[in-house]
């Protein structure tokens, strides 16, 4: 069963997120935010690639996520996972659910 603060994440980045919260689970991490849609599409939250992670030692977490792959964005406990792809990338609407960019449809004439 899914987190409740983890719906509408992409199920690579969940996966992902899990792995974290386990691997530091004696830092106490609580997922405080996550996907949200209100948010502009420069936000990796709005593609549902970012989340917010509290712990008793903020450091030490940063420390583990930047070694699983995500992307440390603010001293908040914002990190995200996007397996190397941009904003630019996601603004594509080319990128499914393992984080990968689909390759583009050509238009048949």
């Amino acid at each position: 069963m899914i987190r409740r603060e983890l719906a509408g994440m992409l199920p690579a980045v969940i996966e992902k997120v899990e792995e974290l919260l386990a691997s530091a689970s004696a830092l106490n991490p609580v997922v405080v935010s996550g996907y949200d849609a209100t948010r502009d599409e420069d936000s990796l939250a709005h593609w549902g690639v970012a989340c917010r992670i509290t712990s008793d030692k903020p450091a030490a977490l940063k420390t583990k996520a930047t070694a699983l792959g995500f992307l440390w964005l603010s001293d908040d406990g914002d990190v995200a996972y996007t397996n190397g792809l941009t904003i630019d990338d996601f603004n594509t609407f080319r990128v499914n659910g393992e984080l990968e960019l689909t390759p583009e449809k050509k238009e048949e004439v």
